[in-house]
């Protein structure tokens, strides 16, 4: 600034003396003056920085002082660490923590003397010529060289410690390091299994539905025929397509196309359908259907996409790039100009439509199909590389260890260290081998996987040749006669268990066996019934058309006869086939009931004597990796129960009795589990003996318990005690069911469950800290199965603060911090108020800038960049935007003398999160909201913050029996209701055989006040309500609906 003063003068003084000498004088003079004072700041200046620079190397040797003096006082804790190792002698083992704090110790103190000495020699320069300082600074390096020779004392006393915790630590970072590589080993193995363990099956059959796909095309080019148009031919008046029909079509499908390719077996058939079934409800729908032709293509080549199929006649719209994506349901076309093969597709990122050539006339492929296995392929290829390359990282980890120890010497804990490496090295290598192993069976198994694939399209000829060797036909009395044979076979197979009683039926060790027998024999029966009276039928229908003028007669007549009386048998057969299988059902009943009451008793008594819960007794049982008990599983645990006595059939039949398909967790814990209610308060006690016990706690009236034990009779004071668990706290007793009087204390109930009124948030954890700690909306008559609880949940009171927003003014109250901890919005230094009026520059140099405009006392900005020193003026300023009128510049908020001209707002809150503003100090007004503060918005503080007391809640936690879902909720008396397993008929409605009501058969019809247990659900079936349920009258199984689209409810539990 004095420079640019001094040329400003100079500059001046030779400008004026172009005027006159009378008009130069005046001005002159004053230049002589501006510069004389010029030449005092000058030396003013010179003399501050003369005593700046003095203070400085004052202040530096101050600074030196502290840093000998820091690393004194370290090398001194450094003697007190090692005193102890002193004592103990320099052998000593000592624990992790206390070996992390001794190295940690070493290394600090070494930095506080290493950085002490690097500042003293950065001093010697500055005291040259100074004696006093020169002086100090000696002492000083006199000070550290002391410290340094007492620190080398320690050192050499810490050492072997230090080396004895550094090799532990380095061998527990080894182990953790190929705990990471055998997991990656492991995630590439899995990834293989589907080519190199199930020999890529699932690939196989998608290319069967390319196959049917290509088939189908040509049937609708030739047909005219749209995707909806084939669905609704194969589908009829259903949504979608079932199992049944799509076999069965497929089926067909070769002879009505005259495509031998398509003929595949029974299996492949089947597997098609659930290939196509993406969300697995035994259905495939329009647009599972279209997927069928859904084909997608990757460009190799860069092409040009043209309107039309003829390149001659089209017109270019656009290029595709190699890598671009492509999809089309299209089949391919020849452009029969060229002779290029060509297809019409959609660019799946733009969406841009248009012809491609799939293969020039030379044979150039530019697009190429993406299918599954390549797919597949290209992901297992990634995850054996990146496996590969993780594998060398962890060599590296062990060569680079190695290094560093090989300077350890032959013995001590380090020298041990690299022979423990040494011996872990071997396990990379066998792992790495592993891998290139892995990765040379993938390419076989590709290579296998392609031999398949060519074998599959060649199907067809195997399927004509199957198709001419499996062909069926016969007359009708054949077909009779098969029937009769079914029906004796069914009455002959069912004699060994219908003819027996009592005890010889108890012991029965073969039920499942004839009853799996009876069934099957029962179902081809009525096949054969069905195939008889089609037979018949079809025969009847090829005689003559009687008519007066013509009558039947003779043979023709007879055979008339015959045919009438062959329906007639298959009414009889029917009939006694229904016998026979009824009879065999209630005997099997029979053995169920008595093998029930046993296997719940012994289930019972394995869970007291190894303190099991019912979830871990379930889980024993349970296959690993499956939801249900299977029957085998159930077998083999009731097996290790009984021993000799156990009979593996009548086991069989009593899981399938629970559940049949495998027993879930609902039905099983109702075959074991039994609850009580407590009807009046009641002491829960440590042990049986009440003259011995010891209260635990009181039972609470309502207050749920599971049975544990018992229940056993207290002969000395004459009461019958179970053994209990409570819900509510998980508390854990004996209590009495009723006094030695009669009064009742306890009385038996279902477990509790509970029915969803309205949707619910059911939530992870019992508090509820966050929104992410959702697991997911339970939905109107949703069922919850009680798991814990009821408990209360309190809350802390929540922060409102009442506001005026900075953008358009609005007011209301706002949540700075929610019951649950969660801070929507604080307080934001951000925000700044003049104190006194301010200019706003355009620059943060005060001596060159120009104004923008004056701010006003009490006008606010927000902070932008800074504060910022400016230390020639001596001022504090910032860059910062007014929120008056959104002007940015910077702005003195401290002056050299001290004033202040801007400070920050106390009186600002920033919103974190966006949050509703509301009219009234209540967190839960409804329809008082003024808007929704957004992320980032400043609020100016009118009022607060205030706290806002709530409620406690009353929550359960609970598993929806819709997916199993566990979680919490808040139970109110208008959301949930007591729920039991047993549903009332209040509107006569069909009883299903599957979830989807459209296209069902009807299993029977359930009439009004009939009651059914549920067995699977609810679930929802479009705007539906549905459940599996089993009826109570004649254990007809089967789906109904418990309420339908309009609201309207058929069953009532």
């Amino acid at each position: 600034a004095i420079n640019a003063a001094r040329n400003f003068i100079a500059a001046k003084n030779l400008e004026i003396k172009q005027f006159g000498q009378a008009a130069a004088k005046p001005a002159a003079e004053e230049f002589t003056q501006l510069t004389e004072r010029v030449n005092a700041a000058s030396a003013k200046l010179g003399q501050f920085k003369k005593d700046t620079e003095t203070r400085k190397k004052t202040a530096l040797m101050q600074e030196a002082g502290q840093k000998v003096s820091a690393a004194e006082a370290a090398v001194k804790q450094m003697a007190e660490a090692v005193e102890a190792f002193t004592k103990e002698g320099g052998e000593a083992e000592i624990s992790d923590e206390e070996g992390e704090k001794l190295v940690a110790r070493l290394k600090e103190t070494q930095t506080l003397l290493s950085d002490a000495t690097s500042f003293l020699v950065a001093r010697q320069k500055e005291v040259a010529g100074n004696a006093e300082r020169t002086e100090t600074l000696r002492g000083l390096q006199n000070r550290i060289k002391e410290a340094k020779s007492e620190m080398a004392k320690h050192q050499k006393v810490a050492s072997g410690h230090e080396q004895r915790y550094t090799a532990k630590k380095l061998l527990a970072e080894a182990s953790e390091t190929l705990a990471g590589m055998d997991e990656e080993v492991k995630k590439a193995t899995d990834a293989c299994a589907p080519l190199l363990e199930e020999g890529g099956e699932k690939f196989l059959v998608a290319t069967s539905v390319r196959t049917l796909a290509a088939a189908l095309r040509d049937h609708m080019k030739d047909k005219a025929l749209t995707h909806e148009g084939l669905f609704n031919d194969v589908a009829g008046s259903s949504e979608g397509i079932s199992q049944d029909k799509f076999v069965a079509w497929l089926e067909k499908l070769p002879e009505a196309l005259g495509r031998e390719e398509i003929g595949f077996n029974p299996e492949r058939r089947t597997a098609m359908f659930k290939h196509l079934d993406s969300d697995g409800n035994d259905s495939i729908s329009l647009s599972e259907f279209k997927a069928v032709f859904l084909q997608r293509f990757t460009c190799v080549k860069e092409i040009t996409v043209t309107e039309g199929l003829e390149v001659a006649k089209s017109k270019t719209t656009f290029k595709i790039n190699t890598g671009t994506t492509l999809e089309t349901i299209h089949g391919p076309q020849t452009d029969e100009s060229n002779g290029m093969v060509r297809i019409e597709c959609t660019v799946v990122s733009s969406g841009k439509t248009g012809f491609v050539t799939m293969q020039g006339n030379q044979g150039t492929k530019f697009i190429e199909l993406i299918s599954p296995f390549t797919i597949f392929s290209e992901e297992v290829d990634k995850v054996i590389e990146d496996a590969l390359k993780s594998l060398t990282k962890v060599a590296g980890f062990f060569t680079t260890k190695g290094k560093e120890l090989l300077n350890a010497g032959k013995e001590g804990p380090l020298a041990e260290a690299r022979t423990e490496l040494g011996k872990l090295r071997p396990k990379v290598s066998a792992a790495q081998e592993k891998l290139r192993k892995l990765k040379l069976n993938m390419a076989n198994g590709k290579k296998d996987y392609a031999k398949k694939e060519l074998a599959e399209k060649n199907a067809h000829i195997e399927a004509r040749e199957r198709k001419e060797a499996e062909a069926i036909t016969g007359p009708a009395t054949a077909k009779v006669e098969a029937m009769e044979a079914a029906g004796k076979g069914l009455e002959e197979a069912s004699k060994p268990l219908v003819s027996l009683s009592g005890a010889e039926l108890e012991a029965f060790a073969t039920p499942v066996a004839i009853l799996e027998e009876a069934e099957k024999l029962l179902e081809a029966a009525t096949k054969s019934i069905e195939e008889a009276k089609t037979s018949v039928a079809e025969q009847l229908e090829k005689l003559p058309k009687a008519d007066p003028k013509t009558p039947l007669k003779g043979a023709m007549m007879e055979a008339k006869r015959d045919l009438q009386k062959m329906l007639g048998k298959s009414v009889a057969v029917k009939k006694q086939c229904a016998t026979a299988m009824a009879s065999v059902r209630a005997k099997c009943q029979s053995i169920v009931d008595a093998r029930c009451a046993d296997i719940s008793g012994l289930l019972r008594k394995e869970m007291q004597q190894k303190s099991l819960s019912l979830e871990n007794l379930f889980m024993q049982i349970v296959s690993p990796g499956d939801e249900r008990i299977s029957e085998a599983a159930f077998g083999k645990y009731i097996e290790g129960l009984q021993g000799e006595a156990y009979k593996a059939e009548q086991i069989t039949l009593l899981c399938r009795h629970i559940e049949n398909g495998g027993i879930g967790r609902r039905r099983f814990e109702a075959f074991l589990q039994q609850y009580f209610v407590v009807v009046k308060r009641i002491a829960i006690t440590d042990e049986f003996d009440i003259n011995q016990a010891k209260t635990l706690r009181k039972a609470e009236s309502d207050e749920v318990l599971e049975l544990l034990d018992g229940p056993l009779k207290d002969e000395k004071v004459g009461v019958t005690r179970i053994k209990a668990k409570s819900l509510s706290d998980g508390v854990e007793g004996w209590i009495s069911l009723k006094g030695n009087q009669g009064t009742p204390f306890l009385q038996e109930v279902e477990k509790p469950h509970y029915s969803c009124q309205a949707e619910i948030a059911l939530e992870r954890d019992f508090k509820i800290d966050s929104a992410d700690g959702l697991v997911r909306t339970l939905k109107a008559d949703e069922v919850l199965e009680l798991i814990e609880g009821p408990r209360k949940l309190t809350y802390e009171p929540c922060l409102r603060v009442r506001g005026k927003a900075t953008s358009d003014g609005a007011m209301g109250w706002f949540t700075a911090r929610d019951k649950r901890g969660i801070v929507f919005a604080e307080a934001d230094g951000k925000y700044y108020a003049c104190t006194s009026s301010v200019a706003m520059t355009d620059n943060r140099d005060i001596k060159d800038c120009k104004v923008i405009r004056k701010l006003a006392v009490g006008e606010l900005f927000i902070l932008e960049e800074g504060p910022v020193e400016d230390t020639d003026a001596q001022i504090s300023r910032v860059k910062g935007k007014t929120v008056k009128d959104d002007q940015e510049g910077w702005i003195t908020i401290k002056g050299n003398a001290g004033t202040t001209y801007a400070e920050p707002s106390s009186k600002h809150y920033c919103v974190l999160q966006d949050t509703p503003l509301t009219k009234k100090f209540p967190s839960s007004s409804s329809g008082e909201e003024v808007r929704v503060l957004t992320k980032g918005e400043a609020m100016q503080v009118l009022e607060g913050p205030k706290e806002e007391a709530f409620q406690p809640e009353t929550r359960v936690k609970g598993r929806a029996l819709s997916d199993s879902a566990v979680g919490w909720i808040t139970m109110t008396s208008s959301n949930v209701k007591p729920w039991t397993p047993y549903y009332k008929c209040k509107v006569a409605a069909p009883l299903h055989d599957q979830l989807a009501a459209e296209g069902a058969t009807v299993v029977r019809q359930v009439e009004v006040a009939e009651t059914l247990e549920l067995v699977e659900g609810p679930a929802p079936d479009g705007e539906e309500l549905r459940m599996k349920a089993r009826a109570e009258k004649d254990g007809a199984i089967g789906w109904v609906t418990i309420k339908d689209s309009k609201g309207k409810r058929f069953f009532e539990s």
